[in-house]
């Protein structure tokens, strides 16, 4: 199963057992940036401070739904597990 955080300068790829893994690992590399960067999305700057990181290793409903908000709120990043069908080429 594959996960992809896109950035405007530098997507990320996420290799995982199973779509919860990748999810869990997208909200572990979420947390990095927020601890190096202050902030995840330069189009919501607060949307951490109205929706607090959840715990990568809590339930996967609570990550699901915090990933589903990000969407919703920024445009970047952007995340999404793909498909195994899905290839990734450039």
């Amino acid at each position: 199963m594959y996960g992809l955080i896109d950035w405007d300068d530098a997507p990320v790829l996420i290799v995982g057992s199973n779509a919860d893994a990748v999810s869990r690992e997208a909200v572990r590399i979420f947390a990095r940036t927020l601890a190096a960067e202050g902030s995840l999305a330069e189009d919501a700057p607060d949307f951490t401070a109205r929706h607090p990181l959840p715990d990568p290793d809590g339930p996967i409903t609570a990550i699901d739904d915090w990933l589903a908000l990000l969407r919703r709120a920024a445009a970047i990043p952007w995340f999404a597990v793909l498909a195994d069908e899905v290839v990734i080429a450039e």
